[in-house]
């Protein structure tokens, strides 16, 4: 995308366009029977299978975008990878407790070797994401302070990974407080959820596209990395 083009209105003018679709996409499919609302919002179901290709398409288009500077910014990939695998479940069926469960590494059950390869995967995932806020937390907050899109794009991303991942069991999740969900607020949380989990992708793909690339200065490949 242009410069001129991701520094202008136009670029929150497209996310607020977004915004509205989701919303719009909420409300009609909780007006449609549960049958159909459960087709749609199923395990590896529509909005699933939407979802990881969204999370498909966001590396596929930061690999373009950066180029020969995608290897300095490893971790970028991995973390949208990790998000893909994690909305198939996979970090759950591929390992016998899970591999964000303390139980994998401390409960019994789990074979040494399973836990040594879910340890060093582990390991691997938090050190993607502490260099991605090392590297790239302050520049970030620099053009989100400066009201550019793409900066807007990723906080929505990440403020929707946030209250998807509160409405996800909202019921089981509030009952030890005492406070009782019917079953039509949790069948609304639910499709509000699963559609809302889209979002997450769509955004950070209107993030990198939004992303006006560096300035002319340092337009050389190997100076890309350092204005993500």
């Amino acid at each position: 995308m242009t410069q001129a083009f991701a520094s202008s209105r136009a670029g929150w003018w497209v996310i607020l366009a977004l915004i509205l679709a989701f919303a719009a996409q909420m409300v009609v499919v909780n007006g449609l029977p549960a049958a159909t609302q459960t087709t749609l919002l199923a395990e590896g179901g529509f909005y699933e299978s939407l979802s990881v290709v969204g999370y498909i398409l966001c590396i596929l288009a930061l690999v373009w975008t950066l180029r020969g500077a995608v290897q300095r910014v490893w971790y970028l990939p991995l973390v949208l990878a990790v998000m893909a695998a994690r909305e198939l479940d996979l970090d759950k069926s591929l390992f016998t407790r899970g591999l964000f469960k303390a139980r994998q590494y401390t409960g019994e059950g789990v074979p040494l070797g399973e836990r040594l390869i879910a340890g060093l995967i582990l390991a691997l995932i938090v050190t993607a994401i502490l260099l991605m806020l090392w590297r790239h937390a302050r520049p970030y907050l620099t053009a989100l302070f400066r009201g550019r899109a793409w900066a807007g794009a990723v906080l929505l991303g990440i403020g929707f990974t946030v209250a998807y991942k509160l409405l996800d069991g909202i019921a089981r999740k509030l009952a030890p407080l005492g406070i009782e969900v019917s079953a039509d607020a949790e069948r609304t949380a639910f499709v509000v959820e699963e559609i809302g989990e889209l979002g997450i992708p769509v955004m950070f793909l209107v993030a990198i596209l939004l992303w006006p690339g560096p300035a002319p200065a340092t337009a050389h490949p190997t100076n890309r990395a350092h204005r993500v």
